[in-house]
């Protein structure tokens, strides 16, 4: 790789994709032995200790990967351990109130929302993370910061392994009871992982430590308050636009079973949609976030640097090749749910009437994608405050259109679909835009074309194979795999993959 950008983007890219197979064959075996209920109870607990951890997170993750990228080359290692030191002191005053939060102020909050009792049975478990996840945060954004993206890559693997284990292990284990603990087994299993994660941070980022400021006095990297203000004056911003996708979440979480049970189905069934919604149609979605993911977080201390040394050049080149990027490998995901979205349903996860819901998210899928990567190229501009206004407004726009959809027009499952598109369409469009004005961008009309015409052909590919190939879950598997090769042959026979590259 020629540069940092790609190298980086890389490395995460492979970690991201075994941690998505591992979750998504986690996910599967999930919903077939402990069905949709029970997830749909974990994912509705969720968004409520999500809100903990932002909190006591305060944005340092993204602040400290900045910061570490700017001051790294031009100040040393010596000013760097002072921001960690005061970074680790404000994420542990804040992981303490949290906690002290999560034990007398969240029993008022799920009464006054009347939230079900299962779900607040499960929020019990999940209250270590609230201390966990934090230091674990803060340790992997040095390491992005550092452009050392083997490190948190390698803690997240392991993260994930001890999930799926422990999670499987349990769920089968609690088997044969009710859905209620097997929530709380896929709960315990969640913190079993964070905490096995941090753990092989913690030793790395010692080590890493005192290796770096070998020979340098120990007064001189005490603590400083004066680090307090760079790092919440970036901090902050991304924690309000992570209290606004939080809060959405736990909104969400509440609206769409009240307006599912007001429109006819029981609180059984309500928490089955939810599950079927959160826990399989997203995962099918967020495919391509594997590679979005990736490059966003990637393109965060390679856009801070090139802005902050003046590379006009550099920087519009990250983010055409960025955008591009995005483009040419999310396309072709989009087409085959929008046609396959049924099958993939039926023989993954063993379930039925999952082909509507997969062709509404097809329709805003391209704004999930997009929006992911233009996210993490205004990050890096320092623009947090800009994604904190244009996440608000898309959240809103999301719920509103969730419960005008189920509980006006009587959409369903369909219309959380349709909330969605609203607002992750109003989100993509408001940052594109507002990234228009900062950068200017030139993106060859070919380079938009191509992947259309090749998803198309991919498409033809795919119904090719089905004529004679016969019948089967392998062979409709097999199916996808040759087609998608084909898709990466043209790309790199027609040049598109090496002028994506360069851009």
């Amino acid at each position: 790789m020629k540069n940092k950008l790609l190298q980086g983007t890389m490395v995460l890219l492979c970690s991201s994709v075994v941690l998505r197979c591992l979750g998504f064959v986690y996910q599967i075996l999930v919903v077939r032995i402990a069905g949709t209920e029970s997830l749909g109870i974990l994912n509705m607990t969720m968004p409520f200790y999500m809100l903990l951890v932002v909190v006591a997170t305060m944005g340092m993750p993204i602040a400290i990967t900045k910061l570490t990228a700017q001051y790294a080359a031009s100040h040393g290692q010596a000013v760097i351990a002072q921001m960690m030191r005061t970074a680790f002191c404000l994420v542990l005053i804040l992981s303490v109130f949290c906690l002290i939060a999560a034990c007398v102020a969240m029993p008022e909050v799920f009464a006054l929302l009347n939230t079900e009792q299962r779900v607040q049975q499960c929020f019990l478990v999940l209250i270590p993370g609230i201390i966990i996840v934090p230091f674990c945060s803060v340790m992997r954004g040095y390491f992005q910061g550092m452009q050392q993206m083997v490190y948190p890559s390698i803690g997240q693997i392991i993260e994930q392994l001890i999930r799926v284990f422990c999670g499987i292990g349990l769920i089968l284990w609690v088997s044969p009871k009710d859905v209620l603990s097997l929530a709380m087994s896929l709960g315990c299993a969640a913190m079993l992982g964070e905490a096995g994660g941090c753990a092989f941070l913690a030793v790395l980022y010692l080590r890493n430590r005192r290796k770096a400021l070998a020979g340098i006095r120990y007064s001189k990297i005490t603590g400083s308050k004066e680090w307090l203000k760079p790092l919440l004056s970036l901090g902050l911003p991304v924690t309000g636009t992570r209290l606004t996708s939080t809060v959405d979440m736990a909104i969400e979480a509440s609206i769409v079973p009240f307006c599912l049970i007001a429109s006819g189905y029981t609180i059984s069934q309500a928490a089955s949609i939810y599950g079927q919604f959160s826990g399989v149609a997203v995962s099918l979605l967020t495919i391509p976030t594997v590679l979005t993911g990736a490059l966003g977080t990637a393109l965060i201390p390679a856009v801070s640097s090139a802005a902050a040394n003046g590379q006009k050049h550099a920087l519009q080149h990250y983010c055409q090749e960025a955008v591009s990027v995005t483009w040419a490998f999310s396309l072709p995901v989009i087409f085959v749910l929008y046609l396959y979205g049924e099958e993939l349903g039926q023989i993954l996860f063993h379930l039925n009437g999952l082909g509507e819901m997969m062709r509404w998210l097809s329709f805003g899928a391209v704004f999930l994608y997009l929006g992911q990567t233009v996210v993490g190229i205004l990050q890096g501009l320092g623009m947090t405050r800009v994604v904190f206004i244009n996440n608000f407004c898309g959240s809103a726009a999301k719920l509103i259109g969730m419960y005008y959809c189920i509980r006006t027009m009587g959409l369903g499952a369909n219309g959380i679909a349709c909330g969605m598109i609203l607002g992750y369409g109003l989100q993509c469009m408001m940052n594109v835009a507002a990234l228009a004005e900062r950068v200017s961008m030139r993106i060859p009309w070919k380079q938009i074309l191509l992947p259309v015409a090749n998803s198309l052909f991919m498409v033809m590919q795919i119904q090719f194979w089905e004529r004679i190939m016969p019948e089967g879950t392998l062979w409709f598997l097999l199916r996808l795999v040759l087609a998608a090769g084909g898709y990466l042959l043209i790309l790199f026979c027609s040049g598109a993959l090496k002028k994506i590259v360069k851009c």
